[in-house]
C-alpha cells in the first residue's frame, strides 16, 4: 500500500535541499497518517561517527519499539533520507499546540547527532534542518509554531533537541516569510560539458563515473554509487551529498592527472584511453540513437508514409499528422535492459505494461488529432488547443535526470519545457524559447520532422526509462486522494484494480476519483461491503470493480469495455493480479 506522504522528497528538492529516497519508502508506514499539523524535530542518540549511521535503526527500529521510527532521516551533511510515507513511531506520549496524537499528526525528522552537549551541530545540517521544516511547514499551511522540539512535545521526558527551540522556530518564520527561496544550487553542467549526476540519473557518463570510483558500471546512479561517492567526497575535503557536480568532477580530474589507479580499478593505458573515448561518448550521448535530422539529412515523406533521414520508414499519414504504434512494450524493455525500471515496483510495471494495448508503446508518436504531438506509452500531450499537455512534464523528468541526454534528444532542435515545478503534471513545451500557447504554435508539431525527433528520442535508454518513471508517478496522483473517509488505495488493493484506474485516468484524468466514488457509494449503499476496507476481501474488491466498470462505460471514456476487457483478458492470462493487496 503507497502511503500518504509521498510528496515529501518533491516537496524538499523544490526547496534545494539533497533528498536520498530509502527503498521501499512509499509503502513503509505502521497505517497513514492522517492530517498532518507540523514536525517535531528529534536527535537520534547514535554514533559518533558517519553522516546517517543511525539510519538502519530508524527504519526497522528495535527490540522495544518497531519501525519506521520517523519519516525522514537528516545526516549531518544536511542530506535528508526519506524513510516512510505513513505513520512513524517518533513522538510517544505528549502534546503541543493543544494536539495529543502525535504520530499521526507530526512528521518526525531524526536528526544524526549524539545528543551529548560536546558533539556540535554541522552548520550545513541545522540550514537543512531549518529549510526542510519550512518547507514541509509551507506545503501543509502551517506556520512557524507548529515545528517543536521532542523535548517540548514531552517535557521531563525527552531532552532532544538540546538547543532552543524558539530560535529555531525564528528563524523558520524568515524562511516562511521569505516563501521559502530555493537553496543555492548546484550547476546543472560543468565547464566540460558534463552534467551533474545524482541518484536517479542514468547513461555512459554514469558508467564512467563508476569505473573512476570501483563501482560494478551498470550505467545507474543507484545507492550504492551514491555510498561511494559521499565516501570520495568526504576524503577529499567536500561536501559529502552524493551529488556529483563541477567540484567533484575536478577533484576526480586532478586524481586522473596524478594517475589512473587513484581512481580506477585498473592501472593498464589503455583503460584509461577506454575511460577517456566512453566519457566523450557519453557527452555525445550518441549510443543506439538513430541518424539525426539537420540541413544535410533531412526527413522526407510521400503520400502514405515518413521516412527517416537514413530512408527508413518510421511513420504512416493519417489525418493532420502522422502516427506509429511503437515496437516496444515495457516487458520487452525490461527484458532488455532491467535497470531500466529504477525502483518502480513489479506490480506497477505490470500494470503499466498491460496499458500498451490500450494507449501505446515505447516509441508510439501521435500527431494526427486534436493534441498536436502525443508521445509514448502514456501517450503523454502536449495539450489540445491553448491548454498544457503532460508531455512537457515527462520532457522535464528527463531533462533533471540526465541533461546530456536531454540536449542530444530535444535540446539540439531547441525543444524545451516550461514547468511550475518537479511535481507538476502538465506544462508548456518552447522551441527556440517561445513557448507553444496556441493550437496555432503547436501545429508545428504535426510535422514529420518533429514526429521523427520524437520517435528518435524513444530510442534513447534515458528517456526509455523515464518513460517507465512518469507513467509509475501517475499513480501517486490519484492513490492518496479520499473517498469515503479512505484513500483510493485503500479501497483498491489488486494489480488488476489500479491497472483499470490508471486506464481511466490516462484517457479521462478529470474522472479520477470520481468514477470509482460514484460505484463505492453504490456498493456501500446496497450493503455489499463494510465501511473499513481494511475488513475487506478479494470478493469483495471484485465487485467494487465490476460495479466502477459499468459505472466508467456510461462516461465520456474512449472504448471503456474494450479497454477493461483488454485488461481482464490479461488478468485471466496470469499477468495482472486479481488478488487484493497483491498491488504495490
Amino acid at each position: 500500500m503507497v502511503f500518504s506522504l509521498i510528496w515529501l522528497p518533491d516537496v524538499l528538492q523544490r526547496a534545494g535541499l539533497v533528498v536520498s529516497e530509502v527503498p521501499d519508502w512509499r509503502t513503509r508506514g505502521l497505517g497513514n497518517v492522517k492530517l498532518t499539523r507540523g514536525v517535531i524535530v528529534h536527535h537520534t542518540v547514535g554514533p559518533a561517527k558517519g553522516n546517517m549511521p543511525s539510519l538502519d535503526l530508524l527504519i526497522r527500529g528495535s527490540a522495544k519499539l518497531g519501525g519506521p521510527l520517523a519519516q525522514l532521516g537528516l545526516g549531518r551533511d544536511g542530506t535528508f533520507y526519506v524513510i516512510a510515507a505513513g505513520l512513524a513511531q517518533h513522538a510517544g506520549k505528549g502534546s503541543w499546540k493543544g494536539i495529543t496524537a502525535g504520530n499521526s499528526s507530526f512528521i518526525g525528522i531524526e536528526c544524526e547527532n549524539t545528543g551529548a552537549p560536546s558533539d556540535a551541530w554541522p552548520e550545513k545540517q541545522l540550514a537543512a534542518l531549518e529549510r526542510g521544516t519550512a518547507a514541509i511547514l509551507q506545503h501543509i499551511k502551517a506556520d512557524a509554531q507548529m515545528a517543536c522540539g521532542h523535548k517540548e512535545w514531552a517535557p521531563g521526558r525527552k531532552i532532544d533537541p538540546l538547543w532552543d527551540m524558539n530560535a529555531f522556530r525564528g528563524r523558520v518564520a524568515t524562511l516562511l516569510a521569505a516563501g521559502v527561496p530555493m537553496a543555492p544550487q548546484i550547476p546543472a553542467i560543468d565547464d566540460q560539458s558534463r552534467p551533474t549526476l545524482r541518484r536517479g540519473s542514468r547513461g555512459q557518463l554514469v558508467e564512467v563515473l563508476q569505473a573512476a570510483l570501483g563501482v560494478e558500471t551498470v550505467g545507474n546512479f543507484g545507492p550504492v554509487t551514491e555510498a561511494k561517492v559521499r565516501e570520495f567526497q568526504r576524503a577529499h575535503g567536500l561536501v559529502g551529498d552524493g551529488i556529483v557536480g563541477p567540484k567533484t568532477w575536478s577533484a576526480i580530474d586532478v586524481l586522473k592527472a596524478k594517475g589512473v589507479a587513484a581512481i580506477q580499478t585498473s592501472t593498464d593505458a589503455g583503460a584509461a584511453q577506454s575511460a577517456t573515448t566512453t566519457m566523450a561518448a557519453a557527452i555525445n550521448g550518441t549510443k543506439a540513437l538513430p541518424t539525426a535530422d539537420d540541413a544535410t539529412h533531412v526527413v522526407k515523406t510521400d503520400a502514405t508514409r515518413a521516412f527517416s533521414p537514413d530512408g527508413k520508414v518510421f511513420a504512416r499519414r493519417r489525418k493532420l499528422g502522422f502516427m506509429n504504434i511503437g515496437t516496444t512494450d515495457v516487458a520487452a524493455l525490461l527484458r532488455d535492459d532491467p535497470a531500466a525500471a529504477n525502483g518502480v515496483s513489479a506490480s506497477a510495471v505490470r500494470a503499466i505494461d498491460a496499458l500498451t494495448g490500450n494507449e501505446g508503446k515505447i516509441e508510439a508518436i501521435n500527431s494526427y488529432d486534436n493534441a498536436f504531438m502525443s508521445f509514448g506509452i502514456m501517450q503523454w500531450t502536449a495539450g489540445a488547443g491553448a491548454g498544457e499537455g503532460e508531455l512537457a512534464a515527462l520532457l522535464a523528468r528527463i531533462r533533471r535526470t540526465d541533461a546530456v541526454a536531454f540536449e542530444e534528444c530535444f535540446g539540439r532542435f531547441g525543444l524545451d519545457c516550461a514547468v511550475a515545478s518537479s511535481t507538476s503534471t502538465t506544462g508548456r513545451l518552447t522551441i527556440a524559447g517561445k513557448a507553444l500557447m496556441t493550437g496555432k504554435d503547436k501545429t508545428i508539431l504535426r510535422t514529420a520532422t518533429w514526429a521523427y525527433r520524437f520517435w528518435r528520442a524513444a530510442h534513447h535508454p534515458v528517456v526509455r526509462s523515464a518513460q517507465l518513471a512518469q507513467a509509475a508517478s501517475r499513480f501517486d496522483q490519484f492513490a492518496t486522494k479520499i473517498i469515503e473517509g479512505h484513500p483510493v488505495s485503500a479501497w483498491l488493493t489488486s494489480e488488476l484494480g489500479m491497472a483499470h484506474l490508471l486506464d481511466e485516468h490516462v484517457n479521462r484524468p478529470s474522472h479520477v476519483p470520481d468514477t470509482l466514488a460514484v460505484a463505492l457509494r453504490a456498493v456501500l449503499a446496497a450493503g455489499s461491503a463494510k465501511r473499513d476496507p481494511a475488513q475487506w476481501s478479494t470478493k469483495v474488491e471484485e465487485k467494487l470493480v465490476q460495479e466502477y466498470l459499468r459505472r466508467r462505460a456510461g462516461t465520456t471514456m474512449t472504448d471503456s469495455p474494450a479497454r477493461a476487457n483488454r485488461l481482464a483478458s490479461l488478468a485471466s492470462a496470469g499477468k495482472l493480479s486479481t488478488e487484493r493487496n497483491s498491488f504495490a
